[in-house]
Order: structure tokens, then sequence, then C-alpha cells
């Protein structure tokens, strides 16, 4: 199958893919609203019940939907001999943002992308918590969902839950909103002083510190405007949100290539990354040239950033 014929079957069993979602994320509500233990996996990140709850629905329906392998972030150990003859695959993370999910901030997020070649072409994230679904990729267009449409997915046809959805746009350009800046609350970031000066050369930014790939939403939406990742991350942390943000108008680039992350590596952790929205993208085109002068390489020295309040 090819990028239009993928995304015409996306659209016809869209329905069906939101719902899955959601009872992913209704598995993963269950378990937070009671007590639950916590191990710790080989690399000493958390995992609960509601990782493996969701994991298990999620791997076991989305081949119904675009029938095609799953890479997991419970299942990473799926060799590159075999992932490389993938031409299209889910890129998941069945429980984003463990950590908060364990503290209680309702920073966390069932993420479900979709990759074909080495890009990332559809993305749907639920924040359970908030009740809201992101979806969407180029080509596709980025949409919203809240609480009432969520309960009543059953009764509307693909179509019907289309049209209900908010389109976003991330060149939110609205001359009284601020300028907003995101980090990770459960990940130190470190910007470069170059990156530091051109951005508050140029405007103010207030900062916030999200928890999982919400960060990606709020870019998407419009609703923040730029999000500077450096350290680790791994593909399925990305892959829903890059689909989302670029739906949006904005992007996900490598900070030094400042071209978008691409997929299915034999390695399958990210470069560092820029995210960021359309209004970022016309204010700021010389921190996402190419050749900037800001480019960043791994080790680089940055001063410590303190992202501020966390949202909540």
């Amino acid at each position: 199958m090819d990028r239009v014929q993928i995304l015409e079957l996306v659209s016809d069993r869209l329905r069906e893919l939101l719902l899955l979602v959601r009872e992913a994320g209704e598995r993963v509500l269950a378990v937070y609203a009671d007590d639950f233990d916590v191990v710790l996996k080989s690399d000493l990140s958390p995992l609960t019940l509601a990782d493996s709850l969701s994991h298990e629905i999620l791997f076991g329906s989305l081949p119904g939907i675009v029938p095609c392998p799953v890479l997991s972030e419970e299942g990473a150990e799926i060799p590159y001999s075999e992932r490389s003859s993938w031409d299209v695959f889910w890129s998941i993370d069945p429980l984003d943002g463990t950590k908060e999910f364990v503290r209680k901030s309702g920073d966390f997020c069932v993420s479900v992308g979709l990759v074909l070649g080495q890009g990332p072409i559809f993305g749907a994230i639920y924040i359970p918590v908030r009740g809201q679904i992101y979806f969407g990729g180029e080509g596709f267009g980025s949409y919203r969902i809240v609480k009432e449409t969520i309960s009543s997915m059953e009764s509307l046809s693909s179509k019907e839950l289309l049209s209900s959805a908010d389109r976003l746009d991330s060149g939110d350009s609205r001359p009284e909103r601020n300028w907003v800046l995101l980090g990770s609350v459960s990940h130190g970031s470190e910007m470069p002083p170059e990156l530091v000066r051109a951005l508050f050369e140029k405007e103010k930014f207030d900062s916030f510190s999200i928890g999982s790939a919400i960060k990606f939403c709020r870019i998407a939406e419009g609703s923040a405007d730029f999000y500077p990742r450096y350290g680790t991350t791994m593909e399925w942390d990305t892959s829903a949100g890059q689909a989302i943000v670029c739906g949006a108008g904005g992007g996900v680039v490598e900070i030094g290539s400042k071209s978008p992350l691409i997929y299915n590596k034999s390695a399958l952790e990210n470069p560092d990354f820029y995210c960021y929205g359309n209004r970022f993208k016309d204010r700021f085109p010389e921190i996402l040239a190419p050749l900037s002068p800001l480019r960043r390489t791994r080790g680089a020295r940055g001063r410590p950033w303190d992202p501020g309040t966390s949202e909540k």
C-alpha cells in the first residue's frame, strides 16, 4: 500500500481506531484509580500493570485496522534483521509518561503512530485524565476531540467523528498569546547559551514543563511554540506526536541536520530534536536552518534550563 491508500484506510476506520485507543486509555485509568505495583525494567525505567494492559489491547487489535506489524515499547526486542523488511508498521507507546503515572500527575498518555518507510504518517494520542484525543498527520490534517465526543463515539460514523473534531493549527498568531517554551518534567533539559540568546533576543517566552508526548499536542494545537529536546527518547516516544505536529503545520527535526526524525533505524534511539509550531517557523527561521550556527552535537555543554512550573 502507498501513502494515499493507507490514509484512506485510516480515514475509513477512524472510528474503530479511536475506540481502540480509548479502550487502552480506560484500562490505564482503571489501574491509575487504584493502588498498583511498580517494577523496574532492565534499563531501570518503571513498568506497571497499566503498561501491560494497554500493550495487550493495542498489540492484538491494531493489525486489524491497518494490517502490519506492531513495534511497542513493551516488545522492543524485535531484531533489526526482521524489522528492516517492514514497509509499514505501528509504532506505539502503550503508556507514555509512566513516571508521571506513578507520581499521579496526570501527564501521561496512550501514543499510537503509523510509520510508512522511515516517516510517521498518522498518529493518535489519548490523554485519559483530561479526556482529549489528538490525531492526524500530514496530508490528513490534525484534529482534537474532547470528552463529550469521546464518550459518544460508538454512535458516530468515521465521517461524523471527523466532522465533529476541532481542526488544529500550530500557527496560532493571536497577538495576545504569549510565546511558550516547553520542557520535560521527568528528564533534565539543557539548552546551549546560543539558543537561549537567539530565543529571548526576539521574544519573551513563558516556560512550562509537561510530561510525556502531551508536549507534541500542545505544539500542534498552537498553545505552545517550541520544544527543544536534548537527551534520550525512543522512536515510539515521538512517532505519533511527530505525525500530529506535522499535520498541524509544524515540524519535528533533528537538531544538527534540521531534517525530520526518521524511523525503523537499526538503533531505535532518537537524536536530539526540535519540535516547533508554524508560528515559530515563521519567526525563527534561522534556528531551523540546516546550516544554523546553533547546531549542537551530543555531549556539548549547555547551561541548565529551568522549565518553570508544571502544567496541571
